[in-house]
């Protein structure tokens, strides 16, 4: 097929539909040309989609399986560093350093944090409120759809275009 575009195609239907509704005497060859055409090229265009459907697709596993890896190193990081912390205590070694000066290990004093034990002795001044307002689409359209009328809201139909 050449390299006309889908709306260039879109383009020849709708002058011909125009055509037809003016009466114009169109052969019926050129009519199954010209539709053909159109069903060639979104064919193309649907092909094209359906490759990039299974590129994301891919992609997105190999995501899956780089979060699972990364998990993998975050927690073997963790273990890792806690055993060097329990045997640097267990020993009651405090620092050690590099031999090459690259890094060293320490033990440093955290920031002050809350340890909450008991939330119910805690004054009503130390807590916060929160108050979220949302409207519940599930019971909104359960109304509309058995006939109320809301103000504000409407239940609409749409189409979305499927290609597998």
């Amino acid at each position: 097929m050449s390299n006309i575009k889908l709306y260039q195609c879109a383009d020849d239907v709708v002058r011909l539909l125009n055509a037809m509704d003016n009466d114009a005497d169109i052969s019926p060859d050129t009519i199954a040309m010209v539709i053909e055409d159109f069903q060639s090229k979104a064919l193309d265009v649907g092909g094209y989609v359906l490759n990039l459907s299974s590129q994301r697709e891919m992609i997105s596993n190999h995501i899956k399986d780089m979060q699972a890896k990364l998990k993998w190193v975050d927690n073997k990081i963790e273990n890792i560093t806690k055993y060097i912390e329990i045997q640097m205590r267990r020993s009651d070694i405090k620092q050690i350093n590099s031999f090459d000066g690259t890094f060293s290990m320490r033990f440093r004093k955290n920031p002050p944090k809350v340890e909450i034990f008991d939330e119910s002795l805690i004054p009503d001044e130390h807590f916060r409120v929160k108050t979220v307002k949302e409207v519940n689409k599930t019971s909104l359209k359960e109304a509309l759809a058995s006939g109320a009328d809301v103000q504000g809201a409407r239940l609409v139909q749409t189409e979305t275009l499927r290609i597998k």
